[in-house]
């Protein structure tokens, strides 16, 4: 762990904030080969230059914190191999419970071994221990009380590979159902009705960052103008700087007529169907009510 002090003005150097960075300096890439300015090795201002320079060396980044917890605008660079890096220190922490301490990929000890072993205590989530003492227990009583209930399973570490070849140090129930894999791979093969849409809502959320990367990479690196206008355009409208709408609200009459001459010539038109109709019920034979003083007749302008 490394500590880079940051300045705060006139306060005392004992009250300035701490920046903690957990991983080794050894590990960490050296950024001054790419071209960026390095606060400390590794550690560089977080900055669209500096973000474009790690995006084109297929590195990630981590947000630096202080010791208050003030983010600090500094980011630590990570590469492929510290990740891969991470994992293999977490499984040299983890060789007490390797059947074979010197294959990363070997299954972790089960049974009354992984009781007896003291470092289970630290290594081993409480539930694998409590599952592994309820199995043990069933086995000495000769198996379930009742053959309607399902055996107890002992637990045993995941199946699954990742891509970088490593296995996967979660457990796994046991059960046969779950086919020895943990709750997250077993997860990825059975879906609950309507979990994948919030899966999909999540992944699109926690997807929107690397997006806005994206759009930044192709505002600046795009071979196509018109590609790199449209993502500058994406950003700011992105960030509610939109450009100005032409609105016309002026409405065009085509029409000479005025809106009176208008309704007048409707009214006339009904009045004249209303005519015609009454001299057809007339020749039907079909008694026609005459018409009460108090009615108008209308013509036209």
């Amino acid at each position: 762990m490394s500590y880079l002090e940051l300045s705060d003005g006139d306060e005392s150097k004992a009250e300035r904030p701490i920046v903690e960075v957990d991983e080794p300096i050894s590990m960490r890439p050296d950024l001054a080969a790419l071209g960026i300015d390095e606060v400390e090795k590794g550690i560089c201002q977080d900055t669209y230059g500096n973000r474009s320079i790690l995006r084109r060396a297929k590195m990630g980044w981590d947000p630096v914190y202080a010791s208050n917890g003030v983010p600090t605008g500094l980011i630590a660079a990570r590469s492929p191999e510290m990740d891969k890096a991470r994992r293999v220190i977490s499984l040299t922490e983890k060789k007490p419970i390797l059947t074979n301490p010197d294959y990363y990929n070997s299954d972790y000890i089960t049974g009354l071994d992984l009781i007896a072993e003291s470092a289970s205590d630290h290594l081993v989530p409480a539930w694998v221990i409590a599952s592994t003492r309820a199995y043990l227990k069933e086995q000495d009583e000769g198996g379930p009380s009742s053959s309607r209930r399902e055996p107890k399973s002992m637990p045993v570490r995941c199946r699954a590979v990742k891509d970088d070849g490593i296995r996967c140090m979660m457990w796994s129930s046991g059960r046969p159902k779950d086919d020895g894999l943990c709750r997250v791979h077993l997860g990825s093969l059975q879906r609950k009705p309507g979990e994948d849409v919030e899966r999909a809502r999540a992944k699109l959320t926690q997807a929107a960052p690397y997006a806005v990367d994206v759009l930044e990479d192709l505002m600046e690196n795009a071979a196509s103008e018109p590609v790199r206008l449209k993502a500058s355009t994406e950003i700011l409208d992105r960030a509610g700087v939109r450009g100005g709408v032409e609105f016309d609200a002026r409405i065009e009459v085509t029409d000479g007529r005025s809106p009176a001459q208008i309704v007048a010539e409707r009214l006339n038109r009904l009045a004249a169907g209303a005519i015609e109709a009454s001299a057809r019920m007339a020749e039907l034979g079909v008694a026609v009510p005459e018409s009460d003083e108090s009615d108008v007749e209308l013509q036209g302008e």
